[in-house]
């Protein structure tokens, strides 16, 4: 009876402490300028510096990690307490993630080579005939696909040539390899910036009627109370300023 009690007890003593715990989060993203990129070995951004003051802000325990857009998306559509950014909400996705809060915007449009002036493209349906560049399961790949655009064959020399991420795709770009990339201009622009490109050797090929709303997401599996920390920090963050300090630069 004794030892009954005393266990009782100890449950009713750790019953607040469990309470307020919350099981580390994993943050993921991807190496994607101009809002979260890696510089030697440390993640940098205006995106990664609000993501880390708002869990600081919510005293949420977090590992950062960068991956290959691809894995960082099935680790947070798959598994419990995963929170991702920067992602583009869109309808197809709405259902998918927790949205916790908006970061930032891009207008995209289709870049080419300045040194390539036989690629034209007045339309989408003129664009489809070009070998276009895009990254495994980004927004910019899945809205081309909804508009008539298909992967590139052996039969078919046009249309959507995947790769890991956007760097190997500029790379390849600036090799022949392919005649286009969809990009904002931002982007391009911290891509020069990072690796000594010069950015006039980049041309508008055809704006795309696409503008990505960028977000932090949350997994479906993460605990209630967890999501309403995080959002109670985000408004916090967005009323005293700090939100528009981070990203002064990037609006």
């Amino acid at each position: 009876m004794r030892l009954a009690k005393a266990l009782l007890l100890a449950v009713c003593c750790l019953q607040p402490w469990l309470a307020g715990a919350h099981a580390m989060l994993k943050v993921v993203t991807e190496d994607a300028p101009p809002f979260n990129y890696i510089v030697g070995q440390h993640l940098h951004g205006p995106a990664t510096r609000f993501v880390e003051q708002l869990l600081r802000h919510a005293g949420l325990p977090f590992q950062q990690h960068v991956y290959p857009w691809a894995r960082s998306m099935a680790l947070a559509s798959h598994r419990p307490n995963v929170l991702i950014y920067s992602l583009a909400r869109t309808p197809a996705r709405e259902s998918q993630f927790h949205w916790l809060g908006w970061l930032a915007s891009e207008r995209v449009a289709l870049y080419a080579l300045v040194s390539r002036p036989e690629l034209r493209a007045a339309s989408l349906e003129e664009a489809g005939n070009l070998r276009i560049g895009i990254s495994n399961q980004d927004v910019r790949g899945q809205w081309l696909r909804e508009h008539g655009f298909t992967e590139v064959s052996a039969s078919r020399q046009g249309g959507l040539d995947v790769a890991d991420n956007m760097e190997t795709n500029l790379r390849r770009l600036q090799l022949g390899w392919i005649d286009a990339v969809p990009m904002s201009a931002g982007s391009l622009q911290a891509y020069c910036r990072r690796e000594l490109l010069d950015c006039r050797k980049f041309r508008i090929l055809l704006p795309l009627p696409l503008t990505m709303e960028l977000y932090l997401a949350a997994s479906l599996g993460t605990p209630p109370a967890t999501l309403a920390r995080l959002r109670q920090s985000y408004q916090a963050l967005r009323r005293d300023g700090q939100f528009a300090r981070t990203f002064r630069d990037y609006q």
